[in-house]
């Protein structure tokens, strides 16, 4: 039998731990409500202030970006080869650039994108043998089966010689797509 034991703390009664429960007086947990209270608003003041801020700070960026690109530095000779004043003036309205020939693709993108056409290739195959196994286990069935008749039952074995020929097939397939894989993985995305 378990007995929880007493004792005055600071004028609260508050009871003993030791039977692994934990125990507060009522006034500490009307003082946790209360900063829980009181802290609410003030953490939302701060994100709300914090998130102003940051967008203040892009705003801020994205408009001097824009008048230094507006900006141009201008020379100009007074006399015989002197500059005599330097000025900053806008520049003038900028002409659309002319389209420039493709740039040449990133070999380390076309390397990923054939990885990963071949390892859609090696799922698509292992879904066709799983299909093609279940196919064979059914047939297999059919063949075996304790009641038939003779026709039924060389129907069942064609169609077993067929889907065993159609595996076998498969499963070269895939045995050449993962070899594949890995020979590109080993050999690793070409070098820039």
């Amino acid at each position: 039998m378990k007995t929880v034991s007493s004792f005055l703390q600071l004028g609260q009664w508050t009871r003993s731990a030791r039977a692994g429960a934990m125990a507060s007086s009522p006034s500490q947990a009307r003082h946790l409500k209360c900063i829980i209270g009181v802290m609410k608003p003030l953490v939302v003041v701060l994100l709300f202030t914090t998130s102003i801020q940051a967008q203040s700070v892009a705003d801020a960026a994205r408009k001097e970006r824009e008048r230094r690109s507006n900006l141009r530095s201008v020379v100009v000779f007074a006399s015989q080869g002197k500059a005599a004043e330097t000025q900053t003036a806008p520049a003038p309205a900028k002409e659309l650039p002319k389209p420039q020939a493709a740039p040449p693709p990133d070999p380390t993108q076309i390397w990923n994108s054939e990885l990963d056409k071949l390892r859609a290739r090696i799922r698509a195959l292992q879904d066709q043998e799983t299909a093609l196994q279940l196919q064979q286990n059914e047939i297999r069935n059919q063949v075996y089966a304790p009641v038939t008749d003779p026709a039924t039952q060389e129907q069942a074995q064609a169609r077993l010689g067929q889907n065993q020929q159609q595996l076998a097939a498969v499963r070269t397939d895939l045995d050449q797509a993962r070899k594949s894989l890995d020979d590109m993985l080993l050999q690793g995305p070409p070098k820039k």
